[in-house]
């Protein structure tokens, strides 16, 4: 497991260990390999911010050993701007995110895409509406 975005209670996400598997404790989904700079586009391209900033949108939140695994919180406004994502909108962005570099190296094409788009602003919208929930990210290192 590389990575994964959860939905947890911040104060449930920090009891996390290193040996817990995190499929066992939250709702989880798979990020289907798409790293970092490639989720920073799609965020870049939701946000209307510059690449640097929209790099900055997964903050680290917790160091779970010093090699890792890391958890990261995915940025409350974000989190709200894919829940308010409308399912019509999604054809349109994943057009656009398919032009951008990162994701053209990882040679997916639109229908996975697709899928992966229309989870996360589901997944985001249930998060959105449990009290105090965020969407993390538990990332292998």
């Amino acid at each position: 497991m590389a990575e994964l975005f959860m939905i947890g209670h911040p104060s449930r996400i920090e009891e996390v260990t290193a040996d817990e598997n995190p499929v066992d404790l939250f709702p989880c989904m798979n990020t289907l390999g798409i790293h970092v700079e490639a989720r920073a586009q799609l965020y870049s391209l939701l946000t209307g911010v510059f690449l640097d900033d929209a790099m900055q949108l997964e903050p680290m939140m917790q160091q779970l050993t010093e090699d890792g695994p890391n958890i990261h919180l995915l940025d409350s406004s974000l989190t709200r701007q894919l829940a308010d994502r409308d399912e019509d909108d999604i054809e349109e962005l994943v057009g656009l995110w398919l032009e951008c570099e990162p994701i053209e190296a990882l040679e997916l094409d639109g229908e996975d895409l697709s899928d992966f788009l229309f989870q996360l602003v589901h997944f985001c919208k249930t998060a959105t509406q449990g009290d105090g929930l965020g969407v993390y990210l538990y990332s292998d290192g």
